[in-house]
């Protein structure tokens, strides 16, 4: 078990100078095969990581297995790593705490495919008019941090994403696109340029619905940010100022709902 976990670790280019820590790591800590549903999750975010790069030898198996290229396994889970530096910048320790998140990248439920990240689901948002309902099959988008959002990438993505899933999912059948982010909010247009990427990315998508949310600043500062500590946050972009200056001055954001009918 403890072999298969050091495969993954090396084969999704951690950071070296972990290597020390994380074999200390695997070495101390005691571990029992099971699946992720079987595991959950747990406060031990050690284990976690661990038992999370053990889950991917059978996410392999199964891509193998519906004949996926491995560039998409190690596209998707390079998520792992990048949460995983998440919990080290948060905690300065090795670890996984966003497990609830992870698990659908395990499990084959989402695939990155290009810039951006399709799931399998059940809506979780309905819409308005009844369009989409809640529970009905959706392919949510999602955007990883790292790259930069690039409009004509990330329509990519969504075409191969018709193709793909259609080939290796033909069993998922679903009508709409959606997307939940705060990145679709249009009180952005206020703060941000009529060439801003994120603008571009909006015009993706029929905006249908808003929910106040100001968990914006978890992504442009650091995940553990709150409203309370927003003050005495280190501004690094003059976007980021402008998020601030918006919440401290007592306003709010949106998480909003976008669609794109298939």
């Amino acid at each position: 078990m403890k072999s298969i976990i050091k495969k993954w670790y090396e084969k999704l280019g951690f950071p070296k100078e972990w290597d020390s820590a994380f074999f200390e790591l695997l070495e101390k800590t005691e571990l029992s095969p099971c699946s992720p549903a079987e595991y959950g999750s747990s406060v031990d975010f050690g284990k976690n990581l661990l038992m999370y790069l053990y889950f991917c030898e059978n996410l392999q198996e199964k891509y193998i297995k519906k004949g996926i290229a491995e560039k998409y396994l190690l596209d998707t889970l390079g998520d792992i790593v990048i949460w995983a530096k998440t919990h080290y910048g948060i905690h300065k320790s090795l670890g996984l705490s966003e497990t609830s998140w992870l698990i659908r990248h395990v499990t084959m439920k989402l695939i990155k495919l290009g810039r951006l990240q399709f799931c399998m689901a059940p809506a979780e948002h309905g819409t308005p008019d009844g369009e989409i309902s809640g529970g009905e099959n959706v392919l949510e988008i999602h955007i990883c941090e790292g790259e930069k959002l690039d409009v004509d990438e990330c329509r990519k993505s969504i075409d191969a994403a018709k193709v793909f899933f259609a080939k290796y999912f033909p069993e998922f059948e679903y009508k709409y696109f959606t997307c939940h982010s705060w990145l679709l909010d249009s009180t952005l247009s206020t703060l941000l340029g009529e060439n801003s990427n994120i603008l571009k990315f909006q015009k993706l998508f029929e905006v249908v619905s808003e929910d106040a949310s100001n968990r914006i600043i978890r992504y442009i500062f650091r995940w553990d940010m709150t409203e309370e500590k927003l003050a005495d946050a280190v501004c690094t972009s003059s976007f980021a100022e402008k998020v601030k200056n918006h919440v401290l001055s007592g306003n709010t954001f949106h998480e909003s709902l976008g669609i794109i009918k298939k």
